[in-house]
């Protein structure tokens, strides 16, 4: 949404324009891009209720 709003070139119009052009290679880069950023996000935030709430334990 921000990319067609402000007009700024991202990874959401490079996977799109991958998709249409069929080159696979770059729309599995982009998927595995997407998902440990997603990945690496959740972590940040565990640990970050681990810092916050003392109760919650990273480690049993």
């Amino acid at each position: 949404m921000t990319e067609t709003i402000f007009a700024w070139p991202g990874v959401g119009r490079l996977l799109v324009d991958a998709i249409e052009a069929r080159d696979y290679p770059l729309v599995q880069a982009c998927v595995l891009n997407v998902a440990l950023c997603y990945v690496f996000a959740n972590f940040i935030v565990d640990c970050a209720y681990a810092v916050a709430d003392p109760r919650v334990r990273l480690y049993r």
